[in-house]
């Protein structure tokens, strides 16, 4: 049982960080497209915030006086990765589903021993 939560955990782990290294890749794309200076600097500004995501606001903002100039192959891979943040994503949301569930039927479980 505590195999599954500590694979579980692993994954939820491993899909947020993708996750992330995805939103930074995009917002990297997207600055570059635009001809924003320092576009990594951007990507790394709209991580940050604690509550809200501070960071992608000011991003969203200060990206409005640009036009975006994206080739076809700069769409393709903002395409990819951005299909590869859903996946992401999804990984995360259903292994915290199966966490929830595997801790709730462990103390369910327990619950039952200490009543007997």
């Amino acid at each position: 049982m505590q195999l599954i939560i500590t694979i579980l955990v692993f994954i939820v782990l491993g899909g947020a960080m993708s996750l992330t290294y995805q939103f930074y890749k995009i917002i990297v794309l997207d600055a570059k497209s635009r001809g924003l200076k320092h576009p990594h600097f951007w990507g790394l500004f709209s991580l940050s915030g604690q509550e809200g995501g501070g960071g992608i606001i000011f991003y969203l903002l200060g990206r409005k006086r640009y036009s975006s100039c994206m080739t076809d192959e700069l769409k393709l891979e903002l395409t990819h990765r951005t299909k590869f943040s859903v996946l992401s994503f999804l990984s995360v949301i259903l292994s915290v589903i199966g966490c929830k569930r595997k801790i709730a039927s462990t103390l369910t479980f327990l619950g039952g021993c200490f009543a007997a």
